[in-house]
């Protein structure tokens, strides 16, 4: 487990995705945690709203481009109403 300093406390990390941010400083929290092996690091990974799409995801992306039903081609016109015109 990861954890490093923030300028309101500490976040903890698994290396993958942040698993919690604290308000105390990184001492007090090797000190409420002793039984976890901590390792001080400088670095955090990124939100997940800014990381890739997953591999999975996007091979099925790719298979439902210009399908009726899950069009991913960048149509914005709904499907409720197909019969009606842009």
């Amino acid at each position: 487990m990861f954890i490093v300093e923030t300028p309101s406390g500490c976040t903890t990390h698994d290396g993958y995705m942040q698993l919690g941010a604290h308000n105390h400083s990184i001492q007090r929290h090797l000190e409420l945690n002793p039984s976890i092996d901590w390792v001080v690091v400088h670095w955090m990974p990124d939100p997940f709203s800014k990381r890739y799409k997953r591999v999975s995801f996007q091979k099925t992306a790719a298979c439902n481009e210009g399908s009726p039903r899950t069009d991913n081609a960048g149509d914005s016109r709904p499907r409720d109403f197909p019969d009606q015109s842009n």
